[in-house]
């Protein structure tokens, strides 16, 4: 039997998509991760997940959405209370359930299983929705090569190397459409429900069916589409609900008027040097996407679903925040199905304006998620050739973890900025690589006021048992000015770390070491600690004060209560403060904020109420321009 040449082309155009991919991500995957497939979840170092990825490697500070999903494929009912906590807001997680589902029952059950079971069901519904894109071109005698373009969009591209949902919920959106416009309407039906399940925007599509069976006045039809997908989303919010209780975070992307994003996004991407390739390419698919919304929406050339659906994505982007717009990386994943809609509409115009126009969409997210994936690429040469790439990871089977057990340390507070009085403060840092074989320290500084994505990011190669040290530490290895905290991981063996940040003006003595904080160190929901032997004296010519610095070791925000007392059973004050997920804050003065007189032999409670949280503490005592600061680090008292 002869397979007709578009037929062959759809094949020809899935099995390209399949090979490229297999190759992108088996090539990461053995060159970075020691051929672990799981470290394309993109699991944070600062994750607190279930069991089941304890030997995942971690990829950087906080990840990627990806874990979140994973994490929910294993436990999908949340019937456990650690999945719960490794979300970080279960109620937006958790309301995308159906591709979790999927994978935790095709793994029957086992989280080990699910989680790969996740992953190949993000990859696999990603090349079927290429797929369906080629044969729905095929099946209106156009050229499925017209779908080559989407291989490597930049929505794929996102969800295929970070493993998220998104283009699995593309795949069943395409379907569902696929399937009406061949009224096949039971199975649209549930190809909608599923869409809508493992991913809400889905019902985006799902209401440009119900527009167009109004438009043809198929009522009976409309409502059915309109309203059985809905049924089970609904249900399953309801069961959040009485698990979770009644809020629903919805995440941080929220909708405002159009291009409100602009003004905040260019000047970011002008200041970069060099310019972002990436970053550009998707600035110019969203004016693509832009002028093909204006022509179609201007001029509809039919009311059929999938142009109303793009005209829907379209609406979408044109309202969302500078949160979505604030990397590729974020809107190509929010509007993955725009170059796959506009792919399907661009060949059935007639106008070469109007088709240009639309096949320029595909263009430029092609062009963005080739940039995304040649960065990825690049990051896991790490400028080496890639038979030398090759060769290295051939030598090492994994790249553990956390290699020979090595926990995190906390270096709080440090600093390079200017204070009161003309003073000036730095960090001296100094690390000794304790193991006899070369080291590597991942270091995070967490600046003040930030939640813990804002973290800068450094790597400190230590031969063996070698000492390296900086006077200015912020400003040597990250280039920063400011104030906040540094976690340091070891990743192949001991270290030693010594600091002290102090007022370096001239004629000052140096502050005394300050101690590496671990995690066990942590203050805990129900535990109080005291802080003591501080002082305030509002005199300007005493300038005596107490500061108390606080570090969220959670993945949520917590909130802190900071009792102050000029003895220990007098009570001043009480203030409480929030910190961001991973945040670290420092309370100036704390003395005066409870409006306290002289007050010489203070002392500060800090607890938090919310379950779950965890976070250091300390106090500096600043007695007067010429005194070295005094650190105070907490006594645990019982609860």
């Amino acid at each position: 039997m002869t397979i007709p040449s578009n037929r062959r082309a759809v094949y020809a155009v899935t099995l390209v998509t399949a090979l490229f991919w297999a190759l992108v991500v088996l090539f990461v995957a053995h060159v970075r991760y020691g051929g672990d497939i799981r470290a394309l979840l993109c699991i944070g170092e600062w994750a607190s997940l279930p069991a089941p990825f304890e030997a995942v490697p971690r990829t950087g500070p906080s990840g990627y959405d990806g874990q979140q999903y994973a994490a929910l494929a294993t436990d999908p009912l949340l019937r456990d209370p650690v999945t719960v906590q490794a979300l970080d807001a279960p109620r937006y997680r958790a309301s995308r359930i159906f591709v979790p589902l999927l994978a935790w029952a095709l793994a029957l059950g086992s989280p080990s299983g699910a989680i790969i079971a996740y992953q190949l069901l993000c990859w696999g519904l990603g090349l079927a929705a290429v797929f369906l894109v080629a044969r729905w071109l095929a099946a209106e005698a156009r050229s499925p090569w017209w779908a080559l373009p989407l291989a490597c969009s930049a929505g794929l591209a996102a969800a295929m190397i970070r493993s998220t949902l998104d283009a699995a919920a593309l795949c069943l959106m395409l379907a569902a459409l696929w399937f009406h416009a061949r009224g096949r309407l039971p199975l649209g039906i549930v190809m909608a429900t599923t869409a809508v399940l493992a991913r809400e925007t889905s019902y985006l599509a799902v209401l440009a069916i119900v527009l167009e069976e109004l438009w043809h006045r198929r009522f009976a039809r409309a409502a059915g589409f309109a309203f059985i997908p809905l049924v089970p989303f609904v249900a399953w919010q309801l069961y959040l609900t009485g698990l979770l209780g009644a809020s629903h975070a919805i995440g941080s992307i929220s909708f405002t008027t159009p291009f409100a994003w602009a003004p905040e996004k260019l000047p970011v991407l002008l200041a970069a040097s060099p310019v972002s390739q990436q970053e550009v390419f998707g600035l110019l698919a969203v004016a693509a996407t832009t002028l093909a919304f204006v022509l179609v929406a201007a001029r509809p050339s039919a009311w059929a679903a999938p142009e109303l659906a793009f005209l829907g994505f379209g609406a979408l982007g044109l309202v969302l925040t500078y949160d979505a717009y604030v990397e590729t990386w974020g809107y190509a994943r929010i509007l993955i199905a725009v170059p796959f809609l506009a792919s399907l509409m661009a060949e059935r115009q007639r106008s070469a304006f109007r088709r240009w126009s639309l096949r320029s969409v595909t263009a430029f997210y092609l062009l963005a998620g080739l940039t995304m994936t040649n960065g990825e690429l690049s990051a896991a040469l790490d400028g080496r050739s890639v038979y030398a790439a090759l060769r290295a990871a051939a030598a090492v089977k994994s790249r553990p973890v956390r290699a020979g057990g090595q926990q995190p340390v906390y270096v709080l507070p440090v600093a390079n900025s200017l204070g009161r009085a003309g003073s000036r403060w730095q960090t001296w840092l100094e690390l000794t690589n304790l193991a006899p074989t070369a080291n590597r320290v991942s270091m995070d500084l967490l600046p003040a006021g930030g939640k813990g994505w804002s973290a800068l990011h450094a790597t400190v190669d230590l031969g063996p048992s070698q000492t390296r040290t900086w006077r200015n530490a912020l400003n040597q290895i990250f280039g920063f000015s400011g104030s906040g905290a540094l976690r340091l991981l070891p990743l192949a063996g001991p270290v030693s770390v010594s600091s002290r940040t102090s007022n370096v003006a001239p004629g000052l003595a140096p502050a005394p070491p300050l101690p590496a904080l671990a995690e066990d160190q942590a203050i805990r929901a129900g535990e109080n600690a005291t802080l003591l032997g501080l002082a305030h004296d509002p005199s300007f010519e005493a300038g005596v004060r107490t500061n108390v610095g606080l570090l969220n070791l959670s993945v949520r925000s917590i909130r802190v209560r900071i009792g102050a007392y000029d003895i220990p059973a007098h009570r001043l004050g009480v203030l409480e403060v929030t910190l961001p997920s991973r945040g670290f804050l420092q309370v100036d003065d704390i003395f005066a904020k409870v409006k306290a007189g002289v007050v010489d032999e203070g002392s500060v409670v800090v607890e938090t109420p919310d379950r779950g949280a965890r976070f250091l503490a300390y106090a500096s005592v600043i007695r007067g321009p010429a005194a070295p600061v005094t650190y105070v680090f907490p006594e645990r008292d019982r609860p």
